[in-house]
């Protein structure tokens, strides 16, 4: 158990380093406004404390996302149908746009970065990351 513990730890920084990079100079968009516009576009409208929760963003720097995102137009906020006191964020069409330009620019990083290994190391990785991601969709 300890073994495990310690080497999912160990490497969420190396894919933080090597695979999660954006070049905001092409993307135009940070770290944390792609993370919170992915979260939009997997699981639809948010509240706002539910994102943060979600992110583990603290609420006074969700509150700067998520106006730095409105004034972009990348999201919108509405008032939740079934309570009036709930605020949703929904990411609207330009928003979708710019979160996919910006994961086809991870992407061609990525690409970029594995191109140095060989198919034998392509082949592990692939495999290994099938079967991380099955276990790990099995945590609460």
């Amino acid at each position: 158990m300890d073994k495990a513990a310690d080497g999912l730890l160990a490497l969420m920084p190396l894919y933080h380093r090597h695979i999660f990079r954006i070049n905001r100079h092409i993307s135009g968009m940070e770290t944390a406004e792609y993370r919170v516009l992915g979260v939009l576009m997997k699981s639809g409208p948010q509240p706002i404390s539910e994102i943060g929760r979600a992110l583990y963003i603290s609420k006074p720097y969700m509150t700067v996302l998520i106006d730095s995102l409105m004034e972009k137009g990348w999201i919108e906020k509405r008032h939740d149908p079934d309570d009036r006191r709930v605020i949703l964020v929904s990411i609207t069409p330009d928003g979708k746009k710019h979160l996919h330009r910006a994961f086809e620019v991870c992407r061609e990083d990525v690409k970029t970065l594995l191109s140095g290994l060989g198919k034998k190391d392509i082949s592990q990785l692939c495999s290994s990351v099938e079967l991380l991601k099955k276990i790990l969709e099995k945590l609460p």
